[in-house]
Order: C-alpha cells, then structure tokens, then sequence
C-alpha cells in the first residue's frame, strides 16, 4: 500500500546537471514540489551527475526492489550516516529508494549521463 500511494506522489527527475527527488500532491492535481530535506543525511534531495560514483538495482535490473546509487556531494561527515553504515568500500554516501520508475528509463538517464555501474 505505502508504494502503490509512494509511486502516485514522487517523481525522479533528471534536468541538465542534476537528479532530483520531487512530489506531487496526495490528492488533486498539481505540479512536482520540493521534496524538502533528506531525511537521513539533510539536504536537498538533488545530486548534480559530477557527485555520482555508481549506481545498479538490488537483487538485480532483471527483479529490482531497490536502486542504488552513491554520490560525494554530501559533506563527507556524514558518508557513515543511514544506509552509508553499510558501506565497507568508503568513497560517498550511499541511497536506496524503491523501484517504482521504470528501470529501463533510469538506465537509459544513467548511461546517458555517463553514470558508471556498480
């Protein structure tokens, strides 16, 4: 249920320089908002494509449940904060969100961009 009404409101955007993380109303209609501050780590949820190190699905691209993707942007202070404490390999924050986009869209913007993955 919470990523049937999840998929309905949140919207993965790639503009010229960044992905960003916006909303969209629960009812009526109305534009993509600011999704506001993480809510691990603070901050604007958009990282500019320079920040990104990787990026790949888990368990696979073929059944994702999640994306992956890790980033520098976030102030280095706070990489083992969340899901960062999961990271043995150092080297940028790491984020995880359900796969309720496409995933052959995300690819097609990763690559496009020039995003290695994982």
């Amino acid at each position: 249920m919470f990523l049937s009404v999840q998929a309905t409101r949140i919207r993965f955007l790639f503009d010229e320089s960044a992905f960003e993380l916006k909303t969209k109303p629960l009812f009526g209609k109305g534009a993509v908002e600011d999704s506001g501050e993480n809510f691990v780590v603070g901050g604007a949820n958009r990282w500019t494509y320079e920040s990104f190190v990787n990026y790949d699905f888990f368990p696979s691209k073929e059944f994702p449940i999640l994306v992956y993707f890790k980033e520098t942007q976030t102030p280095q202070e706070k990489w083992g904060e969340g899901p960062g404490k999961l990271d043995s390999v150092g080297g940028g924050q790491l984020h995880f969100f359900p796969a309720i986009a496409s995933v052959k869209e995300l690819v097609q913007e990763f690559e496009a961009r020039g995003i290695p993955k994982l």
